[in-house]
């Protein structure tokens, strides 16, 4: 009687194993799955724009420099400006992509916000100016 509960123990213990194994391994595929999905979407906006220049980082942590000069469903080509050569690279080979000249510099930041603290100081100088009656000074 021990030894038949003993392998039926085994037995069920065994076969929870092997049905736990193919659902992490599933969740590792859905989450590549997406990532690959996020990285096509980000390049395909990138090559959107004919001159944008693009930095991918493989996997290997090696990091290409150039421009999206062709795109397939499984991989896009990288055309480096320095050297004219072409680089086809796997959307799951990639980890990152950065485009160059995403946003504005500090500088761009820095006149935008000034151009606009100028215009509400103007902004606010009419309307306290309108308000005023013509006979009274305003303070």
């Amino acid at each position: 009687m021990f030894q038949k509960s003993l392998s039926l123990a085994l037995a069920l213990i065994l076969s929870g194993m092997i049905c736990v194994t193919p659902v992490s391994a599933r969740l590792q595929t859905d989450q590549e799955t997406q990532r690959i999905a996020k990285v096509k979407e980000r390049i395909s906006v990138i090559s959107l724009v004919e001159h944008k220049r693009v930095v991918i980082t493989r996997r290997d942590g090696t990091k290409l420099r150039g421009r999206v000069s062709e795109m397939t469903g499984v991989s896009f080509v990288i055309t480096d400006d320095q050297t004219d050569t072409n680089t086809t690279v796997a959307y799951s080979d990639v980890t990152q992509v950065k485009s160059k000249g995403d946003g504005f510099s500090t500088g761009a930041k820095i006149a935008i916000g000034a151009g606009l603290a100028v215009g509400a100081f103007i902004t606010w100088g009419v309307i306290y100016s309108r308000s005023c009656p013509t006979s009274l000074p305003c303070r």
